[in-house]
């Protein structure tokens, strides 16, 4: 995981967008915030809306992972943004596409909606997340603005990123 981590790095260390409170963007809007971050750092990974229920609930998809925005039913902010991926056992290249795609959709992610985090942060944050998620299962983090949980399955191979507002709490 760690050759992983030194690409996530690498990758967006350059690619920090500021804005005001992207909390404050409706879910609807996550692929149209987080698209110029991954073109920014070259990637040809896109995210697209699979489906909109209503204004306060969209999925999203980049290849494998699965991406799911979620605000309340009576403001049209974002709360929280699950990013999740399940690995197939047996085919090692397999697995690492996806995990490189999964981090490069968090970074993505974090470029946009936690722009307040230093850029030398971000890859030291996710090393704490991703050792702590391997060696109990979970792990949780808080930057400024954004609790972060990170949950691992390792008899079903699903791995589930959780990016929230502070504001909102979290749960």
């Amino acid at each position: 995981m760690r050759p992983v981590l030194a690409f996530f790095i690498a990758t967006f260390a350059l690619a920090s967008q500021a804005t005001a409170n992207p909390f404050d963007a409706p879910p609807p809007m996550y692929a149209e915030a987080v698209n110029p971050a991954l073109r920014q750092v070259g990637t040809d990974l896109r995210v697209r809306q699979t489906s909109c229920m209503v204004s306060s609930h969209c999925r999203y998809a980049a290849r494998q992972v699965g991406i799911e925005v979620v605000g309340p039913p009576d403001r049209p902010v974002t709360e929280r943004i699950m990013i999740a991926a399940t690995f197939r056992q047996g085919d090692d290249a397999a697995a690492t596409k996806l995990i490189d795609d999964t981090l490069t959709v968090l970074g993505a992610t974090m470029v946009v909606y936690d722009p307040g985090m230093a850029e030398d942060r971000r890859g030291e944050f996710l090393l704490e997340l991703g050792d702590a998620a391997l060696s109990v299962g979970e792990a949780h983090r808080d930057s400024a603005d954004v609790h972060y949980a990170l949950s691992f399955d390792d008899v079903s191979g699903r791995l589930e990123i959780t990016a929230a507002t502070l504001r909102a709490g979290h749960g």
